[in-house]
């Protein structure tokens, strides 16, 4: 098993596992959450080219694919950091991951009507076991960093 499949394997797993939690477990992500998901998809697809150019038995320079394997994972280390650092409040947000009730006219009718729409916001995270599912995703991608490190340094010449 090559370093490239068990990082596709384990982006399929994190997928599979938060969209259990969304639509399973009924947990609504806000839009940092959404994004958070998208370099994981970009993983998986350049495991699969990869796993194709090896069974083809082409060849490409080894630090050409850590390049292309790691870019998707340190966009996803800052977007989660960014993320989480605003659950914190450690800095405000600049995109719309912001309290969505900050701009409604709060009474019982427009409460009820639009209680349903409100999109979950950034300033009150799910947490598990005390870290947010944001603190989670640092967590995987730096596990995704060592992957790739460890793999390295062990099958250097055998790497890709």
């Amino acid at each position: 098993m090559t370093v490239f499949s068990i990082l596709g394997i384990y982006s399929f797993l994190v997928l599979i596992s938060v969209y259990f939690m969304e639509f399973v477990l009924g947990w609504k992500p806000c839009e940092l959450c959404l994004l958070q998901r998208y370099p994981y998809f970009v993983i998986i697809i350049i495991s699969i080219a990869f796993i194709m150019i090896k069974i083809k038995k082409k060849k490409i320079s080894s630090k050409l694919a850590i390049f292309l394997i790691s870019a998707p994972i340190f966009t996803g280390l800052l977007i989660a950091i960014y993320h989480y650092g605003i659950e914190n409040s450690y800095w405000r947000n600049i995109s719309g991951c912001s309290d969505q009730l900050s701009n409604i006219d709060i009474n019982t009718e427009n409460l009820l009507i639009g209680l349903s729409a409100i999109k979950p916001n950034c300033s009150d995270p799910v947490k598990i076991l005390g870290l947010s599912i944001s603190g989670y995703n640092i967590l995987s991608n730096i596990l995704m960093i060592s992957i790739i490190f460890v793999g390295w340094k062990k099958f250097r010449d055998k790497f890709y």
